[in-house]
């Protein structure tokens, strides 16, 4: 049975769709085909049903977050799947996975949004409302450009092994090969201590642009290239014995690119999220008040 169950948890990181963000493109094209088929359900649903209905599958979505602060709830899955024939267990553990948590919240994300345009069918908006309905779809927004990076960064960790999955490990290396080019060049031709303080030294100190490395993260592309590209022409000056030091020089400077780029993925990652629940938040307090203010009116 342990067996059964270690081979239905290696498939819990097994991403349900191949790419969240396509299915979210389906979902938002699925949800205005819906839409457009049912012109009249605000109306007639009235204002008070169809803003239950958005409440009650926003609450479903923000499951997902209760859900990745609970490890707990893994192991008495798990043990509870333990119990039962292979088949069944499978299926218990696959529903577990956070990735099938993750594309149930887009869906539900996305889907929010109709009962929340019956609603606004419903009647005319008031200023609160208006603002509720900006806030949700920034919030919808940056959560589809979460999945976006989420689809992305896993690719270019696949193609640069060296991927560095924590900050302070990013900036170990930073610092290490800082270190390694300027203890390289001691004792070596004023020509190289030269090209190594006009073209690499300030590719190790300085910064590339975000715009940069938010380019080269949605592209594919590696900024290194371009980067250290001048820098190894200019080495070919130099004499026989001294280029392939300059060249290991380069090849610290687009190392340190690179990790430069890793940095700016890992902070991307986190930035997302934090203006994401920030967005939720002051949905939340908006939403509070205009309940309240729904039900004094109400006379309740």
């Amino acid at each position: 049975m342990n067996e059964r169950i270690g081979e239905a948890a290696d498939r819990r990181h097994t991403a349900p769709v191949a790419s969240v963000t396509l299915w979210a493109a389906i979902c938002a094209t699925a949800l205005a085909a819906i839409h457009a088929l049912t012109p009249g359900v605000g109306p007639r649903l009235g204002s008070y049903r169809t803003g239950l209905m958005t409440l009650g599958v926003f609450l479903l979505a923000a499951a997902y977050s209760a859900r990745k602060r609970a490890p707990w709830l893994s192991v008495r899955w798990l043990r509870a799947a333990a119990r039962l024939p292979r088949a069944v267990a499978a299926r218990i553990v696959t529903f577990d996975r956070l990735e099938t948590w993750r594309t149930l919240h887009v869906t539900l994300g996305v889907f929010a949004l109709l009962p929340l345009w019956w609603h606004a069918d419903a009647g005319p908006a008031t200023p609160l409302e208006r603002l509720i309905l900006t806030l949700v779809l920034l919030i919808v927004a940056s959560g589809l450009f979460g999945t976006l990076i989420h689809d992305l960064l896993p690719r270019a960790m696949r193609r640069r092994p060296d991927y560095e999955v924590r900050r302070e490990d990013v900036e170990t290396a930073l610092h290490q090969i800082y270190v390694e080019a300027e203890e390289a060049i001691l004792g070596h031709s004023e020509q190289l201590v030269r090209l190594y303080l006009e073209q690499v030294r300030p590719l190790l100190t300085g910064t590339r642009p975000g715009t940069r490395l938010l380019f080269a993260t949605l592209t594919g592309g590696d900024p290194a290239a371009s980067a250290c590209g001048r820098a190894r022409r200019a080495a070919r000056g130099l004499v026989d014995e001294e280029r392939p030091l300059f060249d290991h020089l380069a090849d610290l400077a687009a190392t340190k690119i690179r990790l430069e780029l890793n940095r700016f993925n890992l902070r991307l990652s986190a930035g997302w999220m934090v203006l994401h629940l920030a967005l939720v938040v002051i949905l939340g307090v908006a939403v509070a008040f205009h309940i309240a203010g729904a039900l004094y009116y109400a006379g309740l």
